[in-house]
């Protein structure tokens, strides 16, 4: 069985809704993901709603059961590659979303797990116009969590539901476009527009799914946390709740203002997973990756992060500091932990993956991150 006490992971990018590795390497990939994490260690994936097919992604489960890894899934609409946009996902004529639950419900139902209980995200960050068809919508997205979960639930007992996370670092636009054209929501905004719509939203929440990146984004070392809230073109947050010291919205432990946003409430001790976290590094298998656009640390810099991160310093980097965070093995509310990301197309992601690879897909190399956690579990 599961050992309950193993919350190391890693996100997957075998398919990033653009990029689509073939199914001839996955059991390559799935091996390193399974020696990088251990025994029983999580792994999160998208599966896009045009792609919803069991037969198709039963091969990445069956590899799970065979590796002993717990699958994350990450339920997807499907990318406008003319717009670069996620659409939006489709409303039924009286505006819920009976079928599409409908579908990712079939979908979730009819794979074999390698284990209990399943877990699922229900899309990915809406407060980015560009996750929600160029426009946020908070309203339209508390409906589709709500009946997505409810579906969920009904066609699979075994299934725990996650939120889409939110992305801290999204400033609120106030309704306008921002220089790509679409709308954007800070977090504290778009939870409350969606409570307000819906007062029981976030009862359909099971497991609590947090971005929580580091400063910069993406550079800066653990103990450098903060709470700040972005707000232009006028915006204004009346329902603003202030958070008391030590308490920060940015940062490795990102997701305490998350669950103390959710007390407030009235919403107590939901466990938390943190989907999507990490630092990108100045190396890259492709030279001209796109997942660049500012000073990187080097990868050696990331690993030492990332174990300062999961386990503290305890004297072991006298050269950084040994407070300013909670290393989330030692926060028991966090159950998973799965940086972003082991293995993306290198053109798109190769100062963010894991594995050093080809264009083609094949593994060259690990980077030092990749060692660090596999040493440390």
């Amino acid at each position: 069985m599961p050992s309950p006490s193993n919350k190391l992971g890693i996100h997957l990018l075998l398919d990033d809704g653009r990029n689509v590795w073939p199914e001839t390497l996955w059991p390559q990939h799935l091996s390193y993901a399974r020696d990088l994490v251990g025994e029983w260690g999580y792994v999160t994936e998208l599966v896009r709603l045009d792609d919803l097919d069991p037969a198709r992604w039963q091969v990445l489960f069956d590899l799970c059961a065979r590796l002993h890894l717990k699958p994350i899934l990450r339920m997807a609409t499907s990318y406008d590659r003319d717009k670069g946009v996620w659409l939006a996902p489709p409303a039924d004529p009286d505006g819920d979303y009976a079928t599409v639950a409908g579908r990712y419900a079939r979908f979730v139902a009819a794979l074999r797990w390698p284990d209990t209980p399943h877990y699922v995200i229900v899309g990915n960050e809406p407060n980015h116009g560009d996750e929600w068809g160029g426009q946020t919508d908070p309203v339209a997205y508390a409906r589709f969590l709500m009946t997505t979960s409810r579906t969920l639930h009904q066609a699979d007992p075994e299934v725990k539901v996650l939120n889409a996370p939110l992305d801290p670092f999204t400033p609120n636009t106030n309704g306008k476009p921002f220089t790509n054209g679409m709308t954007y929501l800070d977090a504290e905004s778009f939870l409350d527009a969606m409570r307000a719509a819906r007062p029981d939203v976030f009862a359909s929440v099971d497991v609590w799914a947090s971005h929580a990146y580091p400063l910069g984004p993406l550079t800066e070392g653990p103990w450098q946390q903060s709470f700040k809230i972005d707000l232009l073109n006028g915006a204004q947050n009346p329902n603003h709740v202030e958070p008391p010291p030590g308490i920060h919205n940015r940062g490795v432990n990102g997701y305490e203002w998350e669950l103390f946003k959710l007390k407030s409430y009235g919403v107590h001790d939901l466990p938390v997973m943190i989907t999507e976290t990490g630092w990108r590094h100045r190396e890259s298998a492709d030279p001209n990756a796109t997942d660049n656009g500012r000073p990187l640390p080097d990868a050696s810099t990331v690993a030492q992060f990332l174990d300062l991160a999961f386990n503290g310093n305890r004297g072991r980097y006298p050269q950084w500091p040994a407070s300013g965070w909670t290393p989330w093995q030692a926060d028991a509310r966090v159950i998973a932990v799965t940086p972003f990301a082991l293995d993306g197309d290198p053109k798109e992601w190769g100062h963010t993956n894991w594995l050093q690879l080809d264009r083609e897909g094949r593994v060259l190399g690990i980077y030092p991150m990749f060692e660090m956690l596999r040493s440390n579990r």
